[in-house]
């Protein structure tokens, strides 16, 4: 069945229902309205003066900040990536999920972010030594929020110890110099995205300061389709749920 669903984020008020679009989609919503599904996030308050981002910070992240800027690496910020830009991402990003052991990268993904891309919504951001790219930081924008999509890096290919601490400062790094990038460009929030149970991910993220709040996420059907569809579709989620069970 080939059903239209359209996409908001950081939805920060009440949205009159769409009565011919039949499933809306709601992520990374600031209002709980009609939405019963939450997570915990970390955002940064980009109005606040650079010093006074600084002082949130943790210790560690301020020093390791500090040490990234000691290593001159670049900073590029891409803000209409190609398709060539989204490959090499994709490639990079497959290659850093494959060493974690997680998710890749797929069609699926590929085609979000050129939907993204295509509507101005798309950023992406890397630090690099040299001609050799280190890691990467991509984001999904509006004219006021900033919120991180995908993060990688090559921290996992390389046993060297010193490589290793200086893959975690410019990992640092990169998220600093964009925060000031977004700043700079009068955007009002940096977000994280979610702060998952990974208590390595969650150091990283709380580490540079800011406020946890919750988000919201869901679906509203606007046509008779659209109610059948997510009825179908919490039902396949229940049998899901009961053969796990068994």
């Amino acid at each position: 069945m080939n059903v239209k669903i359209k996409i908001h984020y950081f939805r920060n008020e009440k949205l009159p229902k769409e009565s011919k679009v039949p499933v809306t989609c709601y992520l990374h919503s600031l209002s709980p309205e009609g939405l019963s599904n939450s997570y915990e996030t970390l955002q940064i308050d980009l109005q606040k003066d650079e010093s006074e981002l600084l002082k949130e910070m943790n210790k560690t992240t301020r020093r390791q900040v500090r040490r990234g800027e000691e290593l001159e690496l670049g900073h590029i910020v891409i803000e209409n990536p190609t398709d060539q830009d989204l490959l090499e991402f994709q490639n990079f990003y497959n290659d850093f999920a494959k060493d974690k052991k997680t998710h890749s990268c797929n069609f699926y993904h590929m085609k979000t972010m050129k939907l993204l891309r295509d509507t101005k919504s798309l950023l992406i951001t890397y630090m690099k030594d040299g001609k050799n790219i280190l890691c990467y930081r991509v984001y999904i924008i509006d004219d006021k929020v900033a919120m991180n999509l995908y993060s990688a890096s090559t921290f996992r290919k390389i046993d060297n110890p010193e490589f290793k601490k200086m893959m975690s400062q410019a990992n640092r790094f990169l998220t600093w110099t964009s925060i000031l990038w977004f700043k700079k460009n009068d955007y009002e929030l940096y977000n994280f995205g979610s702060l998952t149970n990974d208590e390595n991910i969650r150091r990283f993220k709380v580490g540079f300061g800011g406020e946890i709040i919750p988000v919201y996420f869901g679906y509203r059907a606007g046509t008779i389709t659209g109610f059948i569809l997510l009825k179908i579709r919490d039902l396949k989620f229940i049998v899901s749920a009961i053969r796990k069970i068994k």
